[in-house]
């Protein structure tokens, strides 16, 4: 047995992972639900003090009335990429917030007017990513709050942009037309072939992980594929199919 292998038997353990897996649950509880936000400026202060989130300020953080755009969507949705590539293309400051991993952020953006771009993933692939950077969550875990985060989103489908992962990584010069058309903004187009040559390596979304993140990743491949979470799985997927309808570029 390897070191590698050793330390992530001890971290995988029920006792080490219980804290962390409920801090996950109580996390995505009230991430979504406006009337616990209060509890949720933990989770902003603490990724702010480990830096988790790309060229992220305080500010970028939290939804706030002078926020011009923002960009978010579950963990491992290609969020990152999608920030990095629209600094990258304004040619003047533009008022973000970003790596919320919030509705009820979202859901305040909303009621302000604010433009959304509610990034998406097919839930495998998510839940793949999510589980395999956090491998103390679980599958049923990741993909429980996956359909809770996007099924609380769902009313609101008048009042954000989607973009699904394909969408975001290669097609994202659409998406912000699609943007600027609903909302009556006027974001600087991206240069999708210029985000990716500048960007990509800034934004960490699954191109180039460690080794020990694909051996985990097919550990996980196998429980998500397992009976019980089959039914968790189809759910998800029936889910993203709703979204991934409304991510079309028919009316720009």
């Amino acid at each position: 047995m390897n070191t590698f292998q050793f330390i992530r038997e001890i971290q995988q353990t029920s006792l080490m992972n219980l804290p962390r897996r409920l801090s996950f649950s109580f996390r995505s509880l009230v991430a979504r639900e406006p009337n616990y936000w209060f509890l949720y400026q933990f989770y902003i202060w603490w990724g702010q003090m480990k830096k988790k989130a790309i060229n992220a300020s305080p500010e970028e953080r939290i939804v706030s009335p002078s926020t011009e755009l923002v960009i978010d969507g579950f963990q491992g949705s290609a969020n990152s990429f999608a920030t990095a590539a629209f600094k990258f293309a304004q040619t003047k400051e533009v008022k973000l917030a970003h790596h919320l991993h919030s509705p009820a952020q979202i859901i305040q953006a909303i009621e302000q007017n604010i433009p959304v771009l509610l990034t998406i993933r097919e839930p495998e692939g998510t839940v793949l990513s999510l589980t395999s950077r956090w491998p103390h969550v679980s599958v049923a875990q990741a993909l429980q709050s996956y359909i809770a985060f996007y099924t609380k989103l769902e009313p609101y489908a008048p009042h954000y942009v989607v973009s699904t992962f394909e969408q975001t990584t290669q097609c994202l010069d659409q998406v912000m037309q699609k943007i600027n058309h609903q909302f009556e903004r006027n974001f600087d187009i991206i240069d999708v072939e210029k985000a990716n040559q500048e960007c990509r390596p800034q934004a960490n979304y699954d191109t180039d992980i460690p080794s020990q993140r694909h051996i985990i990743k097919r550990e996980k491949k196998k429980d998500i594929m397992s009976d019980k979470n089959v039914l968790l799985l189809s759910e998800a997927k029936d889910l993203y199919k709703r979204f991934e309808q409304l991510s079309t570029f028919e009316h720009i």
